[in-house]
């Protein structure tokens, strides 16, 4: 079987198991091996995933947010040693939080988004750039600039307002004019949450079932997390990126070179820059998306489930295509229909993971934690049953659960692989 036999057949699997359902595109050495939509873009009106599907991307948004300040200083309307006082008002100018410090996540501005505030209350509260600008000028800085390196969407709504400073135009038409419009990139852009996208998918999440997602207004991420894309886009987007297309040698360089904490501008780098990659968060939509300059290899994974471990997905589809080893999933072909579900409900516990299982609705059901320490509870389905041992396949997330019927204990294997043992603490 060749690679995009292999890769072909890792996806459906998943897909057949509702393990996905999002956009894959997969590209190597210049030749898209694999470029389809699966499962649902909408599980209320039932409508499939396509390969031109667009998708909310979460902070994959930096990248463009990126770019465009790299445009305005190889336009030298800007120096990215300028300090941001200069041209935000009423900035702090004792703290010396300078462009650059924005663009590599070292200026120390305190993250909104990290507040259980903001989750709880403020995400749902419509916001303009000016409100979100004036409470980031407000909060004291978490470290001095250029000594420690702390994500920041703050930081990039700083670059937004900056953007739109120094253009003189909306940061949308800025991107519009500059970016989307030369590129070609017909399928993305801001979502404002007022205008209708076509095509965009919906945004799930799972609680016993796949829901629709808690509501974030879309006026507060602008550049930092507020845009949609293709998969077909990003590609067109990161081969433009690298190619020089865009941005002269000299900024492409400065975008693919890791500072504090291994950030360059809107990139994650490793391997000395060999590879640049980033997720996209944001609520019921979660993305990857992988550039690996020394093979030639590029993955972008955009799922609108929020559970989806779309970063495993993608890290899969690479070892795949450099001949390396991957736990393929099995195809889940449950043997038994019985079983006296009672014995497992329960607390289950290890050093590092915290579930409980319960049987309700005829059905059993696990509550676990996921990425972020975000708990989802989601069904158990019975695969088989021997040697006083019940194995287990969950629902919607590839992952195994053995219980053992005389240990009073659960093995759990996670979706990287990763087995945890899990003491059974009391009844439910």
């Amino acid at each position: 079987m060749d690679k995009k036999q292999q890769i072909n057949e890792y996806m459906d699997i998943l897909a057949e198991g509702n393990y996905f359902n999002g956009s894959v595109l997969a590209a190597h050495k210049g030749e898209v091996i694999l470029n389809k939509g699966y499962g649902l873009s909408s599980y209320q009106y039932a409508i499939e995933n396509t390969s031109v599907t667009r998708f909310r991307i979460g902070s994959l948004t930096k990248s463009f947010t990126a770019a465009a300040v790299l445009l305005l200083h190889q336009h030298g309307r800007l120096n990215l040693s300028d300090k941001i006082n200069a041209y935000i008002n009423n900035f702090p100018s004792a703290n010396g939080v300078t462009i650059h410090h924005l663009l590599s996540h070292s200026s120390g501005v305190a993250d909104f988004t990290f507040s259980s505030e903001y989750w709880e209350k403020y995400m749902r509260l419509p916001s303009s750039l000016k409100q979100s600008v004036n409470w980031i000028k407000s909060r004291p800085l978490q470290f001095k600039p250029g000594k420690d390196m702390q994500y920041s969407n703050a930081g990039y709504l700083l670059l937004t307002a900056l953007i739109e400073i120094v253009s003189g135009v909306p940061y949308e038409q800025f991107l519009l004019e500059n970016i989307f419009k030369p590129l070609q990139l017909k399928n993305t852009g801001i979502d404002n949450g007022r205008k209708i996208v076509k095509d965009l998918a919906s945004g799930h999440s799972v609680w016993e079932e796949v829901i629709n997602t808690e509501f974030v207004d879309m006026s507060i991420p602008q550049g930092a997390y507020g845009m949609y894309s293709t998969a077909e886009d990003l590609y067109t987007w990161t081969e433009s990126l690298r190619n020089g297309v865009l941005l002269n040698k000299s900024m492409t360089s400065k975008m693919f070179t890791a500072s504090y904490g291994g950030y360059g501008y809107g990139w994650f780098i490793s391997g000395n820059s060999e590879t640049a990659r980033h997720s996209g968060d944001i609520n019921g939509f979660t993305n990857e998306l992988l550039m690996n300059f020394k093979e030639d290899l590029t993955i972008i994974v955009l799922s609108n489930v929020n559970i989806t471990p779309a970063n495993k997905i993608c890290e899969d589809i690479s070892k795949i295509i450099l001949g390396k080893e991957v736990r393929i999933p099995e195809r889940f072909v449950p043997s038994i229909t019985s079983f006296p579900w009672e014995i497992l409900i329960g607390e289950y516990k290890s050093n590092e993971l915290y579930s409980e299982v319960h049987w309700e609705k005829n059905k059993l059901f696990v509550t676990m934690p996921k990425k972020y320490g975000a708990l989802y509870k989601y069904e158990l389905k019975p695969f088989s049953l021997a040697d006083d041992k019940a194995i287990f396949k969950s629902e919607l997330v590839y992952e195994d659960f053995t219980f053992d019927l005389k240990g009073h204990c659960l093995e759990f294997v996670d979706v990287y692989g990763k087995t945890h043992i899990l003491k059974q603490q009391t009844a439910l």
